[in-house]
Formats: C-alpha cells, sequence, structure tokens
C-alpha cells in the first residue's frame, strides 16, 4: 500500500479531482495550506508599510491506493494538473496498514 501526497494550486484541484473520479479514484483528503515558491514573493503595501510575500496558497491532496495502482493514480494527478496549466508535486510513501475504523478490517481491502 501507497500513500500518495500531491501539492498542487488551488486552482488546479477541480481538473485533479475529475481526473481521480474518471480513474476511480473517490477516497481522497484534501488540505488548505501555505507553501513556499522558488524564487518567487510578491511584495504588498498596507496603510505605507511594505510586506514581502513569500508564502503562497496551496492544496495538499493525500489518497491511499494498492501499490498496482500507483501509476495510474500519478497518471490522473498529472493529467489534471495539466488541464489547468499549473505544476505541483507528488511523493509516494508506503503505507505500514490501513485500518476501517468503524469495522476494524485491516489491509488493502480497505483502500
Amino acid at each position: 500500500m501507497k500513500m500518495i501526497v500531491a501539492i498542487v494550486q488551488p486552482q488546479q484541484l477541480p481538473d485533479i479531482k475529475e481526473a481521480l473520479l474518471a480513474a476511480g479514484f473517490d477516497n481522497l483528503t484534501c488540505t488548505n495550506i501555505l507553501g513556499t515558491v522558488a524564487n518567487q514573493h510578491e511584495e504588498h503595501k498596507y496603510r505605507g508599510a511594505s510586506q514581502d510575500i513569500t508564502l503562497f496558497q496551496k492544496i495538499r491532496m493525500e489518497i491511499g491506493v494498492n501499490d498496482d495502482k500507483v501509476g495510474d493514480a500519478i497518471e490522473a494527478l498529472s493529467s489534471g494538473a495539466k488541464v489547468s496549466g499549473g505544476s505541483g508535486m507528488a511523493f509516494v510513501t508506503d503505507l505500514a496498514d490501513c485500518v476501517e475504523l468503524g469495522t476494524g478490517v485491516h489491509g488493502e481491502s480497505v483502500l
């Protein structure tokens, strides 16, 4: 089992979600986060004071998948991200276990 964590731009979320659903990945968690972008900042002025903005809105998406579905999930993430013209990153890590809390069932069948 694997956990895929993708960091994407907020405007990409609808297209990526649609691509994931079309590929059969309907169990997804999304969180609003702040993150840096290499060599990017914005200067804002408020009441005469200048402020350098270096943290930007992003979306963190988490998807638990079986080992044989990692490639399909990454392809869906990638194709959805390309539709909205943005970039992002995906990280794939091992999952030791997965537990359905209501039933106590463990393992790949939960995903």
